[in-house]
């Protein structure tokens, strides 16, 4: 796994993908040619303090080392937290994001 870090990368996932939304979080999904699964977390100041932002940023982070088995290699994936993910519980979380990879 590795971290999307440039704004072209990002761009290019946000110009062309596959878009899955949820109460907490949407899922941009491209797919790529290469071997390659990579991932940027975008969470805006709309979800809270700074605290708050890197607490979602932190879980995300989590749960995709406890997931591996859903990382799908030849995708590019941004996952955007919406303002409710501030508040939301571990398990919450959890199963969002369970279920909008596993789409």
């Amino acid at each position: 796994m590795r971290f999307i870090t440039s704004k072209r990368e990002y761009q290019s996932v946000y110009e062309d993908n596959i878009k899955y939304e949820g109460n907490l979080f949407i899922v941009l999904k491209k797919n790529i040619p290469d071997d390659l699964f990579a991932v940027g977390i975008v969470v805006s100041k709309k979800v809270g303090k700074a605290v708050n932002r890197n607490k979602v940023k932190r879980r995300v982070n989590a749960f995709l080392r406890e997931n591996v088995h859903l990382h799908k290699s030849g995708k590019k994936i941004v996952v955007i937290a919406k303002p409710e993910a501030g508040n939301a519980e571990w398990k919450e979380i959890e199963k969002e994001l369970t279920a909008l990879f596993s789409k």
